[in-house]
Formats: structure tokens, C-alpha cells, sequence
């Protein structure tokens, strides 16, 4: 039996992108059992509120015969703004599940996690997330609008703030601030390892969504004015929603950056384990039970 990924060891780039890929490999069933039990009702309502957008931009561009036309028509009803809330709440769903996974599975000396000892974190955290995600959202976007460099910078601490908010069981303000002070003197590698992995998600969603995005694009240019065909938009909609579950990868190589990076500046995994020499009982949870 191939041994267990330990989280609280310092790592290089290729050992982070190694073990990002064997840990989803020996946690693959809980890992997705975990996903649809937590985040299948938030998928599955951003998926049906993106198909009416859809339908509506569909319906739209077909009548006006020009996107040119469609402008102040009334694209961004009530529909958008309900599906960016279900996105957001979908990505917040999934970020604290995964994360809470993560959490129990180290404190119980790398053992899977059982689905109530994941819900029990999970009510704990996901409006902490999910309020956050959305103040952290407005200052990467304003960071890209301001000539992109700043979003670029801010992007790695930001995405370092969940991992810290539910493993430390942190507030937004400290999380945010720690992360600062984790990555200093590590950014490029930090900025490096999450560029790649988010480069192959997109590439592997890509890949997914590609025939269909191609054929609606054929049909549009194949008549005089555009015509998008319903079927195929959303087929390629739905598509996109389930490409969401390639977001798990992500937040395990950056739970794997906070492990080594606070390794590397605080060395609580080594002290652990010299403490623990000799030792053979299991590490206990020290968090506070909740009734």
C-alpha cells in the first residue's frame, strides 16, 4: 500500500504538483463523495440560473439578428445576478468542503474523514468563506483593472487566505494579513506552482467544452446574421458547470503551499513528530466540540 501524503513537510515546486495529483489519486471516492454531498445543490442552482441567462442571451441575439443590437436589450436581468450569487456560492461550497477534508484529514494523522466530521466544519466556515469571497472577488478585480499587475501580485495571497481561515480557524483580516507574512521571500514560487495548476484545470476543461463551444461558433457564421443554437449552448453551459469539480485540484496544491510554506518558517510539522517519537497513538482533535 502506497504510503499517505503528510501535508506537513517542506516541499519544492515539483513535489507540490507530484503530490498534489497522488493525494487525489489515493482520496479520489471520499474526495468526490465530499464534493457532490457539500457542493451539489449549489452546483446544480448555478447550473439551472446559467441555462436561463443562456436561454435568455440565446433567445436575444436571435431576435436583434446582431450582437451589435442586443446591446441595452436587457442581458443582465435578474438571471445574471442569480447565477453570479449560486457561482460564488458554489465556489465558496467547494473551497470550504475540500479545505475542511484537508483539516480533519491531518489532525487524524492523515485518516479519511467522515462525512459528519466534514459537515461539522463545513457550517462552521462556509459564510465565513462565502462573505470573504466576495470582498477578496472586488479587490483582485480591481487590482486587474488597475493595468493587471496588481491582480497578478494580489492573486497568491489571496488564494493562501482560505486555506489559513479554515485550518488556523481565522478571521478575513487575519487570514489575509498571514498570508503576508507566510509567502514573503517565496512568491515567485508560490505565483509559479498556482499559475501551472490553474493552467492545466483550464487546459482540461477546455478540452471538454471545445466541440461544442466550436459548433456553436460555425453555426453562428454559417447565416447572414448570428444565430446561436439553444441546444449547444447549453450543452456547453452544463458542461462548464460540471468542469467546476477540476476546482479541486487547485485548493489541494495550495493547502499543500501553506503546509510547506509555515513548515519552512515555523517547523510545527518536525516538532511534531520529535515530540511524537516513540509515540504510536493517534493525534487526538483538539477543537472545541460544537452542540
Amino acid at each position: 500500500m502506497a504510503e499517505t501524503v503528510e501535508f506537513k513537510k517542506r516541499r519544492d515546486f515539483g513535489q507540490v504538483i507530484n503530490d498534489t495529483f497522488t493525494f487525489i489519486r489515493q482520496n479520489i471516492k471520499p474526495l468526490i463523495k465530499t464534493y457532490f454531498t457539500f457542493c451539489g445543490l449549489f452546483v446544480l442552482a448555478s447550473m439551472a440560473t446559467l441555462l436561463l441567462q443562456q436561454v435568455k442571451m440565446v433567445n436575444v441575439i436571435n431576435t436583434a439578428g446582431s450582437i451589435n443590437r442586443t446591446r441595452g436589450m436587457g442581458l443582465y436581468g435578474i438571471e445574471y445576478f442569480l447565477s453570479l450569487t449560486f457561482s460564488f456560492a458554489s465556489y465558496a461550497s467547494m473551497t470550504v468542503a475540500i479545505l475542511s477534508y484537508i483539516a480533519i484529514y491531518v489532525q487524524k494523522g492523515n485518516q479519511t474523514p467522515k462525512l459528519e466530521e466534514t459537515w461539522i466544519y463545513f457550517k462552521h466556515y462556509f459564510f465565513r468563506v462565502f462573505g470573504s469571497s466576495f470582498l477578496l472577488m472586488i479587490l483582485l478585480v480591481v487590482g486587474f483593472v488597475l493595468c493587471l499587475v496588481p491582480g497578478f501580485y494580489l492573486f497568491p495571497f489571496i488564494a493562501m487566505t482560505f486555506p489559513i481561515m479554515v485550518i488556523e480557524n481565522s478571521n478575513l483580516a487575519y487570514s489575509f494579513t498571514r498570508s503576508f507574512n507566510i509567502i514573503k521571500n517565496n512568491f515567485w514560487v508560490t505565483f509559479g506552482t498556482l499559475i501551472i495548476i490553474w493552467i492545466i484545470i483550464y487546459a482540461c476543461s477546455t478540452l471538454i467544452v471545445l466541440p461544442t463551444t466550436l459548433f456553436s461558433m460555425l453555426g453562428m457564421f454559417s447565416h447572414q446574421g448570428p444565430q446561436m443554437s439553444l441546444t449547444l449552448t447549453m450543452i456547453t453551459t452544463i458542461l462548464q458547470s460540471l468542469c467546476q469539480v477540476f476546482t479541486i485540484v487547485p485548493i489541494i496544491t495550495v493547502s499543500l503551499m501553506y503546509f510547506s510554506l509555515v513548515e519552512e518558517k515555523e517547523s510545527i510539522g518536525l516538532m511534531e513528530r520529535i515530540s511524537n517519537f516513540g509515540n504510536t497513538e493517534k493525534p487526538t482533535d483538539t477543537r472545541p466540540e460544537e452542540y
